[in-house]
């Protein structure tokens, strides 16, 4: 692909009024109740293959868990994202966490009691799935937001204070959601609840409205021809197709590594270890998305960490088969799984705000609502794809077919990548940027 900006392309119009930075305390107030929400659905991942009983024999009952969510949320985060274009970020942050806690809430009583028929017990958890899932789409309004308040050269940054709440909320979490699912399953479910009610006030007494609203944006939704202006630019066309292969390949070990390490020869490990290596995990997200993205956005740019960050999921997938096949003991088997774990983490902490901050600079900024509604939408199909497929493919290779499955697509969306780079609008060349830094050096 070549440097230069297509001919085919039309740049995006400047802002209006692009923000000179975000209003006092906006970016903690949505960082904060990023991090409630993403800890109240944190705490039930590590939990859901635990939800179905004997697990290994049915792999598309758990699987099934994590598809059934995300195709409620695919329906819903796009009318989210286009109606907070129309109503404003606010309420629609609160409606959708308020929904979170109904969910929850139903979730904790479906697991909490015996009930006479054995099936009533996993209706509910889907139940309680499905509307946690309508209303799940509220991380899409949170980008928007993000999107709204800072300026192109500050977003990385900003996209990556979402990404450390989603890593410390995976963090923290999963480690209270192995801890509490030991002593019941369904307590977890209940502080879900609580935490998410709390996000839901933080929205409305402490976040700010971020822009004056905009019906237009949301018509979009009802009239499908608004979104072709979105679909004839070929560069975020294909942003948003790497971004939903790599949401796929990341669900697919996000969706059966309870499963793994519950079946796995050296491990057998129950909710509580579970708990940790997804605490673990979560820890590696936080630290870079944190503390490094920013640093690495300057001084590397975004499309060099979104090439780098597919290749090292693609290492780490291909690491569990090793786990698995490893021939000695225990120990050097541990070693590599958190290896493989660190590697997966890295990677998709690098990607994951650079993509949506490529997303941002070669989409119009007034459809920012409606780009990222659907970026999350995608994301939130390719959650229902990627379980399905690990699913099918988990009984392969010794339990380890869906890891190389993600591996594949992982690093075949790296070279993707690689080939569509290209600057943004209104973005110089990268010698301009070099012959720059000499000049003023």
């Amino acid at each position: 692909m070549s440097e230069s900006t297509p001919l085919d392309y039309q740049s995006p119009e400047p802002s209006p009024s692009e923000p000179a930075g975000p209003p006092k305390g906006a970016l903690g107030t949505i960082f904060l109740i990023v991090f409630m929400d993403l800890l109240g659905f944190g705490i039930i991942i590590p939990l859901l293959p635990f939800y179905v009983k004997t697990p290994q024999d049915h792999p598309f009952k758990v699987t099934l868990l994590f598809s059934l969510y995300s195709i409620c949320q695919f329906i819903g985060a796009p009318i989210l994202g286009a109606l907070s274009d129309r109503i404003g970020r606010r309420p629609v942050l609160a409606f959708s966490q308020f929904g979170s806690v109904i969910g929850y809430l139903l979730l904790g009583i479906a697991t909490q009691f015996h009930w006479r028929h054995p099936g009533t017990m996993i209706a509910l958890v889907y139940v309680s799935r499905i509307i946690d899932g309508f209303s799940g789409g509220n991380i899409s309004t949170a980008q928007a937001y993000i999107s709204d308040v800072t300026t192109r050269e500050n977003r990385a940054k900003g996209m990556g204070l979402i990404g450390a709440a989603f890593g410390i909320g995976f963090s923290v979490g999963p480690f209270l959601g192995g801890v509490l699912g030991a002593v019941h399953v369904s307590i977890p479910a209940y502080f879900a609840a609580a935490f998410s009610a709390v996000a839901a006030i933080l929205s409305l007494i402490k976040l700010k409205e971020s822009r004056v609203h905009k019906p237009t944006e949301a018509e979009a939704w009802l009239h499908p021809s608004r979104f072709l202006p979105v679909l004839r630019r070929p560069v975020l066309v294909q942003l948003l197709a790497i971004s939903f292969f790599l949401m796929a390949a990341f669900v697919m070990m996000e969706s059966t590594v309870g499963l793994f390490l519950n079946g796995n020869r050296f491990f057998y490990w129950g909710e509580r270890q579970v708990g940790w290596y997804f605490a673990f995990i979560g820890v590696i997200i936080a630290i870079v998305q944190g503390g490094l993205i920013g640093k690495l956005t300057k001084r590397f740019g975004d499309w060099p960490l979104s090439i780098v960050g597919p290749l090292l999921v693609a290492t780490g997938m291909i690491g569990y088969f090793g786990v698995e096949h490893w021939p000695t003991a225990f120990a050097p088997a541990l070693g590599l799984l958190l290896l493989t774990g660190a590697l997966n983490a890295t990677g998709r902490s690098i990607q994951g705000p650079t993509s949506s901050s490529l997303i941002s600079k070669f989409s119009d900024p007034r459809d920012q609502g409606v780009v990222f509604g659907l970026y999350h939408g995608l994301s939130s199909l390719a959650r229902v794809i990627g379980p399905i497929i690990a699913g099918a493919t988990y009984p392969l290779m010794r339990h380890t077919g869906q890891f190389i499955t993600a591996g594949v697509i992982a690093f075949a969306m790296g070279i993707w990548t690689l080939v569509l780079r290209q600057p943004a609008p209104h973005e110089p060349e990268p010698s301009a940027i070099r012959e720059s830094a000499i000049e003023s050096a």
